[in-house]
């Protein structure tokens, strides 16, 4: 299983990646304005968010919608080789600094959250929720122990009927592409 995990991986990381960079920012535009119109998205008060790297679907509008709105915005943070938590960003400018694996995250001063809705990333997604991401499995066993809804962003071309998945890989609630919004349950 894992070399069927590790090819698509591979195969859906050169896809995305192979993206025109207009094309991907007017897609990451489609897929977060969804987003930010979903009831679950407006009736939370705290949102965990990611800092979008290299192809991955930008996050950027969904950050800035949830400060205007007033609403409590946190990212992950790599702790040790097992564990991630989110942390309150107020200030992007002043408390996202470059963390584990090039990836922003927030500075350890900042507040310690848990997120009522986490935005998650992946590689490749199948339509029951299931996802593969890059391997390192923080994003699985962070879901594993916290209570929040999930929504997943992809562009269409990353969600397939099902992928290969073990007891260990957590799924998402929802999942938004630039063309649909697949509810998992």
């Amino acid at each position: 299983m894992m070399n069927a995990k590790e090819d698509l991986r591979r195969r859906f990381l050169l896809l995305r990646d192979s993206l025109d960079k207009r094309e991907r920012s007017t897609l990451s535009e489609m897929i977060q304005e969804s987003v930010i119109s979903l009831d679950e998205f407006r009736s939370c008060e705290s949102i965990g968010n990611y800092s979008a790297i290299g192809s991955e679907v930008d996050t950027s509008m969904i950050a800035r919608y949830s400060l205007v709105q007033g609403k409590s915005l946190a990212y992950p943070r790599i702790i040790d080789s097992n564990t991630m938590e989110f942390r309150l960003v107020r200030d992007a400018s002043l408390d996202l600094v470059v963390g584990r694996y090039s990836i922003l995250e927030p500075l350890d001063s900042c507040e310690y959250v848990e997120p009522e809705l986490l935005i998650v990333p992946a590689i490749v997604w199948d339509e029951e929720g299931y996802r593969i991401g890059y391997g390192k499995g923080y994003y699985d066993r962070y879901l594993a122990k916290h209570d929040a809804l999930c929504i997943g962003l992809a562009y269409d071309f990353q969600v397939l009927s099902s992928i290969p998945h073990t007891s260990n890989d957590a799924k998402v609630d929802i999942i938004i592409t630039e063309r649909r919004i697949l509810y998992t349950d």
